[in-house]
């Protein structure tokens, strides 16, 4: 039996490539200037925080450049300060909840295509998803009107190559795997790709007073002198999360021995383990849930310490500069290891007096 990725992934970006085959001729230059750049970033909040160098090394390569990024409908609003980002268009999410998840995306998919993107023309459209494809980018990078496609290859990972092959066809350019590295180099190799030198490597979130005047009100019973310490405790599968025990251990041991003070940051949907991580600790957490993401960037930007799991949130404290501890289930190489009756391997956080000595 097929499998819904397989119908609903696989063959119409497939399909839509071999059409594209008919039609490159058709796709001139759109001799104009400045030149114009799509960027397609249709996975989850982690992946849009750390695809904010390339932006700015577009940016910064050609000033006059004109820069459009597609993205989620929740994660509009984080970059929308961004001052390398011309425009933003929202993937909206379809609110057919009858239909099963794979034709909800790809009609949701066809429909923003039509609305969006089928009278519009760009110098180049890049997806620099190097994992799976599993939100239709490669789909939406070939239906889009661009004289040249910059994209990652499908040898970046077996399961990559099994569920995405094929998909190397789409682009003009298409990157090799290259060496194991942060996600941050792997976006700016497409910069490179395309000529563009790199000399910034920050995440780049840029937030409104307004955002901190909102972030002092969530933080308002915050008395002087205490050290926040902000605390992820959701991510987008249960298999990344650590036992909320875990976590109140650690907090309660900070608290013996720094004045510091718990704030813990997670979704509405999170909001009854967060209840439940709060009742065991010796002081009572401040919660942050359900937030505009600029306001818990604020938050986050007067927290001195971030302990989460790895998850967008965590790559959120680390945009605003905040000292982090990320629990992975994964070793140092990257690889996942095999599960040891579903047990967390054992986590060894800085002591408090490294983390004053660090400070």
């Amino acid at each position: 039996m097929l499998s819904p990725f397989f119908i609903f992934i696989r063959v119409p970006t497939l399909l839509a490539i071999w059409w594209l085959r008919f039609r490159r001729e058709s796709l001139k230059p759109a001799h104009r200037e400045p030149p114009s750049f799509i960027v397609y970033r249709l996975d989850s909040l982690g992946d849009v925080v750390l695809t904010t160098p390339l932006f700015r090394a577009l940016k910064q390569a050609i000033p006059r450049s004109r820069c459009t990024v597609v993205v989620q409908s929740e994660y509009r609003s984080l970059l929308a300060t961004n001052p390398h980002i011309d425009e933003i268009l929202a993937v909206p999410q379809s609110d057919q909840e009858w239909l099963p998840r794979g034709v909800r995306r790809l009609l949701t998919g066809f429909r923003f295509y039509r609305r969006e993107l089928r009278h519009r023309h760009f110098d180049v459209a890049i997806s620099p998803r190097w994992d799976v494809d599993e939100h239709l980018a490669t789909l939406l990078c070939v239906l889009t009107n661009a004289t040249k496609r910059v994209g990652y290859g499908c040898r970046t990972s077996v399961r990559k190559e099994s569920a995405n092959r094929g998909f190397d066809l789409a682009f003009d350019v298409c990157l090799p795997p290259g060496p194991v590295q942060h996600e941050v180099e792997r976006n700016l190799a497409i910069a490179e790709a395309l000529g563009a030198a790199v000399y910034d490597r920050r995440l780049d979130i840029p937030i409104t007073d307004t955002d901190r005047r909102a972030a002092s009100k969530l933080l308002r019973n915050v008395v002087a002198g205490c050290r926040l310490v902000a605390v992820g405790i959701g991510a987008a599968s249960a298999g990344r999360r650590w036992p909320l025990k875990g976590y109140a251990e650690t907090l309660n041991r900070l608290a013996k021995v720094n004045n510091v003070w718990p704030v813990i940051v997670c979704s509405g949907d999170e909001l009854g383990d967060a209840l439940k991580l709060s009742g065991r600790l010796e002081k009572q957490a401040i919660l942050v849930s359900g937030a505009p993401l600029r306001e818990v960037c604020a938050v986050l930007e007067r927290c001195e310490l971030f302990i989460g799991n790895d998850s967008g949130c965590a790559h959120l404290a680390a945009a605003m500069g905040c000292s982090t501890v990320t629990i992975s289930r994964h070793p140092r190489r990257g690889d996942v290891p095999p599960r040891v009756q579903g047990q967390w391997p054992r986590m060894h956080f800085p002591t408090a007096t490294s983390w004053r000595r660090h400070r």
